[in-house]
């Protein structure tokens, strides 16, 4: 059956590739500032670890700085890791529970957003998988070639998202559970030592940049409201179950419940490693909004629970999930669809979230107009410098002026310097700040650049021009 998982996986990331090379959509800010981080290759940077700018490095270097030459990224992680999944699986269970696990997750939306869209949770999940098929191995056999694995795959882990500090305390936890004897060989301690080898550099960058990205990650977790929530908890929850495209996460929870109750070792692994991370970002959302992808990386493992429970589910359930996968991970790649089904009420242009995939390309090509290869470019929001970075002619480097937390850009001001006495071309959802306009003798409104999705404006940006910058910005941004 291997043969045709991997046929089938093939199919899904040939679809995918179409998709970025055809369908009108851009990068993502997000995509574009780990692209434009790529361009300034260091051992960290301020949000995250360097993970992702390396292999935006590398494959744009190969194909091109194209939306294809980041996304390609995400794209073969994705295929790569179920043929890994297919594998594994097989070891522990059979081959038909292998194949539902390396196939069925390509219904689930998380998991096809994560194929598609290039960020730090596509080599998250990735390493975070390859980890748990080494530590599953390791805690079986004990050898020390198995536990290099698991502290290799695991600093590469932490390289690429901090959530993978994850692993150390659930790979502690299911050791004690199943050979607690275990925690007293020194072999199982090399993989500690290879994992804080390979992490090391991301912990050095920050010591020599006064603990940013820590203070970064501390201030997200800090930022919050009342307690109990209960508004962010429910929005954080039907963040996860669309994740998981609705039944499999019910079929999930059932999981969950009964492998506790049966603690059968293979299945409790699974529950382990995805359980505790769902309880974890469950109980933060009572605190604050949490981002759906954020607990993302934990159904790896719920994906081959999932597997395992869905074969053995009613065929009425097993055509609904087969159905209604296919139905959701379809009209969010394609959400114009919902317009021709009647169904624009579902979620209107101005709720959907691909709406920030359009209009980027348009706007690089109208700064392109102004731009002669000599102005300062910035704006207020990382995201449009980010997107200016990639979108506009030649590529130019661009700059933000902070007004409200610090980001990578704050970093580069440094080079500012060398625009003095220049023009300026200014971007944004509004005119520059006021603090931005005394490092200029003059402003001037050149346009506004309109953005349509499903024939109706979502956003709008607005270019000026300013002249003589003196080469340096009098920004005060407020946190981190």
């Amino acid at each position: 059956m291997f043969l045709y998982a991997f046929l089938i996986n093939l199919i899904f990331a040939t679809l995918r590739v179409i998709y970025v090379l055809f369908y009108p959509i851009d990068l993502s800010p997000e995509e574009a500032q780990y692209w434009d981080w790529s361009r300034h290759l260091d051992l960290s940077y301020y949000s995250k670890p360097p993970m992702v700018a390396y292999m935006n490095y590398l494959s744009t270097h190969l194909l091109g700085n194209t939306e294809l030459g980041v996304r390609m990224n995400a794209i073969l992680l994705s295929f790569l890791l179920s043929l890994a999944t297919y594998l594994f699986v097989k070891r522990l269970f059979d081959e038909k529970v292998a194949f539902v696990a390396s196939t069925l997750p390509n219904l689930f939306v998380g998991l096809s957003i994560n194929a598609v869209i290039f960020t730090t949770d596509s080599p998250l999940v990735f390493f975070w998988g390859l980890s748990l098929v080494a530590l599953y191995f390791a805690v079986e056999k004990n050898t020390l070639y198995l536990w290099l694995l698991v502290g290799l795959f695991s600093g590469l882990a932490f390289l690429s998202k901090y959530p993978a500090v994850f692993l150390l305390p659930l790979g502690i936890l299911y050791t004690l559970l199943v050979k607690p004897k275990l925690l007293k060989d020194l072999k199982v301690y090399s993989s500690l030592l290879v994992a804080f080898t390979i992490s090391f550099p991301v912990l050095y960058w920050n010591l020599k940049h006064d603990f940013i990205s820590f203070k970064h990650v501390a201030s997200l977790s800090e930022k919050g409201s009342s307690f109990p929530n209960l508004s962010s908890f429910l929005e954080f929850l039907g963040g996860q179950i669309l994740l998981l495209s609705v039944i499999p996460f019910f079929i999930l929870l059932y999981a969950w419940f009964d492998s506790l109750k049966n603690r059968k070792k293979e299945l409790l692994f699974f529950t382990i490693f995805s359980l505790p991370v769902f309880i974890f970002f469950a109980i933060l959302s009572l605190r604050k909004q949490i981002y759906a992808n954020w607990a993302g990386f934990g159904y790896y493992a719920g994906s081959i629970l999932i597997a395992y429970y869905f074969l053995k589910s009613p065929k009425v359930v097993k055509y609904s999930t087969i159905l209604l996968g296919a139905f959701l991970t379809l009209v969010l790649h394609f959400t114009p669809l919902l317009d021709l089904l009647g169904l624009r009420s579902l979620l209107p242009p101005k709720r959907d979230p691909t709406k920030v995939l359009v209009g980027w390309e348009e706007l690089g090509k109208e700064v392109s107009k102004l731009y002669t290869g000599k102005e300062l470019i910035f704006s207020h929001a990382y995201q449009i410098s980010a997107e200016l970075a990639f979108y506009v002619k030649g590529h130019p480097r661009t700059f933000v002026f902070h007004t409200e937390r610090k980001t990578q850009y704050y970093l580069w001001r440094d080079r500012l310097s060398d625009y003095r006495g220049r023009d300026a071309l200014f971007v944004g959802y509004h005119p520059p700040p006021e603090g931005a306009l005394k490092s200029f003798k003059k402003v001037e409104f050149i346009k506004s650049v309109p953005v349509y999705w499903r024939g109706e404006k979502v956003r709008e940006f607005y270019i000026f021009k300013l002249s003589e910058f003196s080469g340096s910005f009098y920004e005060k941004p407020v946190g981190y």
